[in-house]
Formats: C-alpha cells, structure tokens, sequence
C-alpha cells in the first residue's frame, strides 16, 4: 500500500472482516459504526486544529497586548510558564475522570472552557486578569491531548500510528494558518475582537462533542468510591509498565519539537537578529517549520503500523540529531534554510505521534485513560525547562550552542529507548 493512499485510507469504509476483527478487541461497550469512526475523526482534528490555532496567533497578539497592558517580555515568559504548568497539570488528571464522564463530555466541556477563557481574555483589563483568562483556557484545553488520543485509538485500533500521526499532523495545519490569518484580522480587529470572534469556533466544537456518544468505553455503572478504586488502579498499573516510564522519558528528554516550544519561541529572533531576515523572510521560513510539522508525522506514523515502532522511533531520534545540527551551524541563504527548517521539523516533529502509538499498544483498554494522562503530565511539565535553558544558552553562548545542546537530547532519548520492547499486541494484524 502506497503512502498517499494509506493516508485516504483513513477516512475509507473498512472490510467487513476487518470491523468483525476489531469488534473482538473493543472494550465492553456498544461497538462505533464505520461512519462513526469517521465521523470521530474527523471531529477530533478539526478541534485539534482549532486549539492549535488558537495558542499559535497569540504570537502574532502579544505586540499589542503588551502595549496595551503594559506588559514586558519577562511577564510573557511568565503568563506561558503559568499556562504551561496548568495544562501539564491538568492532562495528568483525566484517567481519574473518565470512570465517571464520558471522553465525548469531557472534550466538549474543555472546549467550553477555552471559549470562556478566550472571551475572557478579550475582556482583560490587567495583566492578573489576562493570567486568569488564559489559565481559564489552557485548563479547557488541556483535555485535547490525552482524552483525544485515547478515544481515537480505542475506535481505530489497527491504525493507531497513522491516525494519531494525521490528527497531529491537522493540528498543526491550525497552527500554519494561524499567523496569517491573525495578521489579516489586525488589520479589520482589535485583538480583544480578534478574542471575541475565535471564541466561536471553540463554542461549536464544545456542542458539537456533547451530542456525540463514546463508544468502546467500560460500564461506568457503580458508586463513586468504586470509580476512584479503577482511576488508581489505572494510575497505579501504568506506572509499574516499564515502558510506559521509558517512553514518557523520551518525550521529556526530547528538547524541541514539541507544541509551544523552542521552535516557537526561538527561531523567529535568530532569523531577525542573527540574520538581518525581513518579517516577510522570517515568516516565509517559519512556514517551513510549519510544514514539516505537518508531514513528518503522517509519514513516520505510516511507517509506524508497518514496522517496529521502537526500531523506527530510534532511526527518527537519529535524524532529529542530524537535523538539529545542521541547522545549529547553517549560515544565511534563504532556499537552503527553508529546505533545511522543512526536514529538521519534520524530524522533530515525529517524535510525539510515534511515542503516542507506543503508548496506546503498552496498556490495556482499561488503563488508556492514565496512560495517556500520564504521559502528557511528565512529557509537557519538562517543556517550561528546556524553554527556559534555551533561552539561557541563546543569550549567553548563541544560537548554535543552544541547538548543539539540543541536539544531544535525542541521544540521550535513543539510548532510553534500549530499555524497552516493542509490544504491539499480537492480536492486531498489520495493514
């Protein structure tokens, strides 16, 4: 099977021996339709995108915020930090929710909470309140990464690789849209407007999520003090998988690549100030990173269902390397920068879609919810770190030290990665 069509195949109407095979694996609940598959699908990436979106035209906002709040780049660094740590926080959470809400409920009332902390946001008077509007929405927000990703792959379980790989990657199509969009919307808004007229989508998507059913979940039937006994249960069991810990060290051990990170942060003022790169320049070659975050992981997560996903992670860190270093020494020149910022985020970017897959075969059913809660909580809560010593590294030793040390992260993650097995269950057959 080529790789374009394995991508359309996603969204193709299965076998029937297929659907009898994967009804057998499902957990004790009604089994989802073809269409209802599809239809999740499709549900989850456009949120995604939306969330993507709306964390990625902050940065074309900050400018006038800060001028109108009378902020400093100090307070930026620290609103993300705030913002950072309360979604990290809160995505270790959800294997304790889900015994007693439906995953449907909680990505809906999430995205209900980033449309309220958005409009919020727009309403801001102080630098303390637009700290609470965007805590507001980064707690909403926080349910997309592990409640999404258990769902999908509990309804997907043949092609957990490529279909997490294509929701990362139309996330990130939220992100590469997102700075020309907000750019052409200054020019018409305010950006409390701005605020006000992206608090809609997320308010579609909240109801959109209430009135669908999650299929492939345990009966949730019994009393609370039950519930809490399987949401510890679950945390207690993912914690003593040894793959799971591995695998949540190589997400954190890994220095860029990830959402709202370095390559967000950083490579915008190399380009300005190491450079002397045009705005028109810097955005062109930003839309570079873009676009390699948006390829990267549908093709690795492709090969992922394919071959061993530990094997495969390893030869991705190897390249994440290369590119990191490359591009730590590469000097001014428009095509070979962009060529360059394509493969290096296109390598880095894998890294998460293909662990998400690792993390889906290493448990059980049951256990999804906290696998997915935990991984996030330990993977995210080391990104203020590796910000924070970037930014160090940058003004202190300059653009290609900071990369070099980068770049030994992914090292690091293959040699973590030695103390693991790949236990894709058997009972899954290749595609």
């Amino acid at each position: 099977m080529s790789f374009l069509s394995a991508v359309t195949d996603v969204f193709r109407p299965r076998s029937e021996a297929r659907e009898v095979e994967t009804r057998t694996r499902v957990r004790a609940s009604p089994e989802p339709s073809t269409r209802q598959r599809q239809a999740m699908l499709h549900l989850s990436n456009v949120s995604h995108a939306v969330n993507h979106f709306q964390n990625q035209m902050m940065t074309m906002l900050y400018p006038y915020i800060m001028a109108d709040l009378g902020m400093t780049y100090t307070a930026v660094g620290v609103l993300s930090a705030i913002c950072s740590v309360l979604s990290s926080v809160c995505q270790g959470a959800y294997g304790f929710l889900t015994p007693f809400f439906s995953r449907c409920k909680l990505l809906g009332f999430g995205n209900l909470g980033i449309a309220l902390g958005t409009l919020m946001s727009g309403l801001a008077g102080s630098y303390p309140m637009l700290i609470v509007a965007r805590g507001v929405a980064s707690i909403g927000s926080s349910a997309q990464h592990p409640v999404g990703y258990s769902i999908l792959a509990s309804y997907f379980p043949n092609r957990r690789g490529a279909v997490m790989a294509l929701n990362t990657s139309v996330s990130n199509v939220g992100t590469l849209v997102a700075t020309p969009l907000a750019t052409v919307l200054l020019l018409v808004l305010g950006w409390r407007q701005i605020f006000f007229v992206v608090t809609v989508a997320s308010v579609v998507m909240g109801l959109i999520y209430l009135f669908f059913r999650d299929y492939g979940m345990p009966n949730r039937a019994g009393s609370v003090r039950s519930g809490l006994v399987e949401g510890f249960g679950s945390y207690r069991r993912v914690l003593k998988n040894r793959n799971m810990v591995v695998i949540a060290l190589v997400f954190m051990v890994g220095g860029a690549g990830r959402d709202g990170g370095v390559n967000q942060i950083y490579f915008a003022p190399h380009l300005a100030n190491d450079f002397g790169y045009s705005s028109l320049m810097i955005g062109i070659l930003i839309t570079a990173i873009s676009i390699g975050s948006i390829a990267g992981p549908i093709f690795f997560g492709w090969l992922s269902d394919r071959f061993s996903r530990v094997r495969l992670l390893q030869v991705s860190l190897a390249l994440s390397c290369a590119g990191t270093l490359w591009v730590a020494h590469l000097g001014p020149g428009e095509m070979m920068l962009f060529i360059s910022l394509l493969l290096y985020s296109a390598f880095t970017s894998s890294r998460g879609t293909q662990t998400q897959a690792i993390v889906a075969d290493a448990v059980s059913d049951e256990d999804r919810d906290a696998a997915f809660s935990l991984y996030f909580l330990l993977g995210f809560l080391s990104q203020p770190f590796w910000v924070l010593i970037t930014g160090f590294l940058m003004d202190t030793a300059g653009f290609a030290t900071a990369l070099t040390v980068l770049s030994l992260t992914y090292i690091v993650g293959i040699f973590v990665l030695g103390f693991m097995r790949d236990e894709r269950p058997t009972t899954l057959k290749p595609i």
